[in-house]
């Protein structure tokens, strides 16, 4: 049956040639490079590095597994006789109803999520390793985007990062392997990549658990602080009621915000300390985290403002006693 080419790539000159593996071995050695010299600027550009050789990755395989299937002229022609009562074989029903159509390839073709959920769906990637591939690309955003992402994280999400990055080029399969050609480039094939991301490097998950633990018992520390100083500034009593003579205005709405946590610092200081067990697998480790993580994002904002509050009322203290 007819073959139907899918991404624009596929028509490349250099499909058969070296330049498509010998440029990702040059951008691993330069993970490795970054990631090796131990500061905080090196350890952001290496995030930005694995994302894309990840997000190349996995577009490749998707092309690979969309190229290979039958031409929708072809798909339409059997749904046709299946639907006025002929009957197909189990292998061919089974292709029809499987058959990725325009629509879904144009939504697939460079949105990462669609992606992975199709590569998840063909058994490629795991509902975890979804999950967190999906989450280090917002950690990425965050690191470059937005400069939202703790500095002492970094060089941990770079690690993982590596190691599920190396999971996914051994698992590659692509449509050609590197052939000879005139260009006098070493020649890299796809299956000498594997293992190149992580060489040199101990993958300890115990150790991986035990930082993640304390990046996450700091933030949860953090937050507790703020909730204690919260509840302080609103004078809450007893029995959780605030002052009620406080004026409603900004500054009372993110203290209240702060103060109605105080009810959920006990699950999180304990899933933070229940990280140090996640010891079985990567995936194992990273996916309480992340969860961890997504509920605390959502009130470290008004940590952040209370801190800087905090600050400018002290700065204000001391000019004061210095008589500026």
């Amino acid at each position: 049956m007819p073959m139907q080419p899918f991404a624009a790539d596929w028509n490349r000159t250099s499909w058969q040639q070296a330049e498509q593996w010998n440029w990702l071995a040059v951008e691993i050695a330069e993970i490795r490079r970054c990631a090796e010299a131990g500061d905080q600027a090196h350890n952001r550009l290496a995030l930005i590095l694995l994302d894309h050789l990840v997000e190349v990755v996995i577009g490749r395989e998707v092309n690979v597994r969309l190229a290979l299937q039958v031409a929708d002229s072809v798909v339409a022609e059997m749904r046709e006789f299946r639907d006025d009562g002929g009957e197909l074989s189990e292998e061919l029903s089974q292709l029809v109803d499987e058959h990725v159509e325009p629509d879904r390839r144009k939504a697939i073709d460079g949105d990462l999520g669609e992606q992975t959920k199709f590569l998840m769906q063909k058994g490629v990637l795991t509902a975890q390793e979804r999950e967190v591939l999906t989450r280090l690309h917002k950690y990425r955003n965050a690191a470059y985007h937005q400069d939202t992402l703790e500095p002492d994280l970094i060089s941990d999400l770079v690690l993982a990062y590596r190691v599920l990055a190396n999971e996914l080029i051994g698992r590659h399969r692509p449509l050609a392997w590197t052939m000879v050609s005139s260009n006098s480039d070493p020649v890299v094939a796809p299956q000498q990549l594997r293992g190149r991301l992580v060489e040199g490097v101990d993958v300890d998950v115990k150790a991986m658990a035990r930082r993640f633990h304390d990046h996450a018992a700091k933030r949860v520390q953090a937050v507790v602080a703020a909730v204690v100083t919260a509840r302080q500034l609103l004078d809450v009593d007893s029995s959780g009621k605030a002052d009620a003579s406080l004026p409603d205005d900004d500054m009372a709405r993110m203290l209240t915000e702060l103060s109605n946590v105080h009810k959920n610092l006990p699950s999180w200081a304990k899933r933070a300390e229940g990280l140090k067990s996640k010891t079985s697998s990567l995936t194992g480790l990273m996916i309480p985290f992340i969860n961890l993580d997504r509920d605390l994002n959502c009130i470290e904002p008004a940590v952040r403002r209370l801190e800087m509050i905090l600050d400018y009322w002290e700065q204000e203290r001391i000019d004061e006693l210095r008589g500026k």
